[in-house]
C-alpha cells in the first residue's frame, strides 16, 4: 500500500506574525505554524519545556517490565557492548 503525505498549508498571516516575532528562519516559522505554534508564548513552550510538560512513563505498555529488567541487571552488575543493543 502506498502511501501519501498529507502537507498542511500555513496561515501566510501567522507565519508572518510569528516571524517577526520569534526573528527565525520562515521555513522554520511555517513547519511551527503548520503544526499549530502561532506565538510566541506558544513557540517558547515547544523550544523550552518544562519537566512538567511530559507524559507520565508509566503509562507506556511494559514499563513495569522493562524496570524491573534494568533493576536485575544493575544488581547483577550485568555488561554489555553498545552493540548487542542493536540487535
Amino acid at each position: 500500500m502506498e502511501k501519501r503525505w498529507n502537507i498542511l498549508r500555513a496561515d501566510e498571516t501567522a507565519l508572518q506574525a510569528l516571524q517577526e516575532q520569534l526573528k527565525i528562519h520562515p521555513v522554520l516559522c511555517k513547519i511551527l505554524v503548520q503544526r499549530g505554534i502561532s506565538n510566541f508564548d506558544k513557540s517558547k513552550h515547544f523550544f523550552r519545556p518544562q519537566l512538567s510538560d511530559l507524559h507520565d512513563p508509566w503509562l507506556m505498555k511494559d514499563m513495569d517490565k522493562a524496570v524491573e529488567r534494568i533493576i536485575k541487571a544493575k544488581n547483577s552488575d550485568e555488561k554489555y557492548l553498545s552493540s548487542e543493543i542493536m540487535m
